[in-house]
């Protein structure tokens, strides 16, 4: 069951609706938020604070769902979620991943692995040392290639991630599908 098919979720009270049903993007990204109790809770609580969501550019549209934390814009640990419209610079998920690569090495050592590819999507795990204050130095990220989206889950954690929340994670990312 996607995340998206729970009956008491309101536009107002979740704006992620928007982000995987906007008519402009025709495809939208489905997952199982209870593979992560805590994601789930969040979700649950319905509180409004703990979700920021950005459609000011229409061709990247970004929710933020702070998982641990005192609020969207105070948080340890967050999910991440973007629908992109590809373009010359990102048209693909290797792209994608190519850029998430660059940005992280400019701002700290980062070493990239690898956790699952197949002919549409890439999950990986980075684990980065020596960040500016605030720069998340573990992050998971599952890049995904619709038709005519791209999608990423990213799960970003200015702490640490421990190996259950790290698995419940990994399953929320391996549910991940477009429709």
């Amino acid at each position: 069951m996607g995340w998206m098919t729970k009956p008491k979720w309101h536009l107002a009270a979740f704006p992620a609706f928007l982000l995987v049903a906007s008519p402009a993007l025709a495809e939208k990204l489905t997952f199982d938020y209870r593979q992560s109790p805590p994601l789930k809770a969040v979700l649950d609580s319905g509180d409004a604070g703990m979700i920021d969501y950005n459609a000011a550019n229409p061709r990247n549209i970004v929710d933020l769902i702070a998982v641990r934390g005192k609020s969207a814009k105070d948080w340890t640990e967050a999910l991440v979620i973007i629908a992109r419209t590809p373009d010359r610079k990102v048209g693909s998920v290797n792209d994608w991943i190519g850029e998430l690569q660059r940005e992280a090495k400019a701002k700290c050592a980062s070493t990239f692995s690898v956790l699952a590819r197949d002919e549409n999507s890439i999950t990986l795990e980075r684990r980065s040392v020596g960040c500016p204050k605030g720069y998340p130095p573990v992050a998971l990220y599952r890049a995904i290639s619709g038709k005519r989206s791209l999608f990423l889950l990213a799960v970003l954690v200015k702490d640490d991630l421990g190996e259950t929340a790290r698995r419940q994670w990994l399953a929320v990312m391996s549910s991940a599908h477009i429709e």
